[in-house]
């Protein structure tokens, strides 16, 4: 393990859209770095002048890491980039590395996910317009991360990359190396972020990265992509350390626990062919947790996790 002599600075940054945020963080050191990058707006809007407060110029950055290719994450890097004067390296896991160079491969996700339960086209339309204006340009990555690698900020300052999928098909954990401190975006989603769902594309890599960031990388501090609701239903801080990181990860697998059983007590003989208004086949479902969000919204977990989850309890009965 390499020992870190001097102390790391980690400026979290709020990068605020409609009702909801999504942090960015700065990571000072040589090489400095910032881990995601909000939306389009958020590099005018909140990552430069939260900077500025702290005497730092963006063209300082030297690498834009990204956790994962979903729009409130990527959406701000090409902005970002071009605020570098395109000299920072971007990095993204190898897996999703095609949302970065393609808005299309966006919408593609979208219709296989939320879309494919949303019946209204003019709803749809207007995701698919809300996706393709909250990202910027698009970037081909200087570098495509797996489990394993490193990225070197200089000094005695580097980042491990941890695969830690579920949220979605290829998010990736940077740890420092020498503290361990996690940051896990959306990786770790407790009760659920403002919409009152985790949002979980594949329920059985969730529950896996949440029990390896738990019994494997075992952080001292855990940077969350959002603040995430406790077992009362409220908003914690996104930034979590000592003893309370063992309990977020914890509470996400108990949350995950409950929404395997959900799923399996109500769909366990298929989709109901009924629909049942905004909340389509898992009405139900809906109907018992209390669920008051609307599905129509983006982003809105509801459909995404419900997909997943049924997903799963198909492949067990295939089994």
């Amino acid at each position: 393990m390499n020992k870190i002599t001097s102390p790391v600075r980690v400026i979290p940054i709020e990068c605020k859209f409609g009702p909801i945020s999504a942090f960015a963080y700065y990571v000072d050191a040589p090489e400095p770095a910032i881990i995601d990058t909000g939306i389009s707006i958020s590099a005018r809007q909140d990552i430069e002048p939260t900077l500025a407060q702290h005497g730092i110029r963006m063209e300082d950055i030297r690498w834009i890491l990204l956790t994962h290719g979903h729009v409130d994450h990527l959406g701000g890097a090409y902005a970002v980039w071009e605020k570098t004067g395109r000299n920072a390296k971007v990095v993204i896991p190898k897996k999703e590395a095609r949302l970065l160079r393609d808005k299309n491969e966006q919408i593609v996700d979208y219709k296989s996910l939320q879309g494919k339960y949303i019946t209204d086209p003019a709803i749809q339309e207007k995701h698919i317009s809300m996706l393709t204006t909250d990202i910027g340009g698009t970037i081909e990555p200087d570098l495509e991360v797996v489990d394993g690698d490193s990225i070197h900020l200089g000094g005695d300052i580097t980042l491990k990359v941890f695969e830690t999928p579920g949220h979605s098909i290829g998010s990736v954990t940077f740890v420092l190396d020498g503290l361990d401190w996690a940051f896990a975006a959306d990786a770790v989603q407790m009760y659920g972020g403002f919409s009152g769902l985790p949002t979980i594309e594949e329920p059985i890599s969730y529950r896996k990265s949440v029990q390896r960031l738990l019994e494997e990388v075992c952080p001292t501090r855990l940077f969350l992509g959002h603040p995430f609701r406790n077992i009362n239903g409220v908003l914690e801080s996104a930034q979590i350390e000592g003893e309370q990181v063992a309990a977020v990860l914890q509470a996400s697998l108990d949350m995950d626990a409950k929404l395997v059983d959900l799923v399996k007590r109500h769909l366990a003989n298929g989709l109901p062919t009924k629909q049942s208004g905004l909340y389509g086949p898992f009405g139900s479902i809906a109907g018992e947790i209390g669920y008051k969000g609307d599905p129509r919204n983006l982003p809105c977990a509801f459909f995404v996790t419900m997909n997943g989850y049924h997903e799963e309890l198909i492949g067990s009965h295939v089994k």
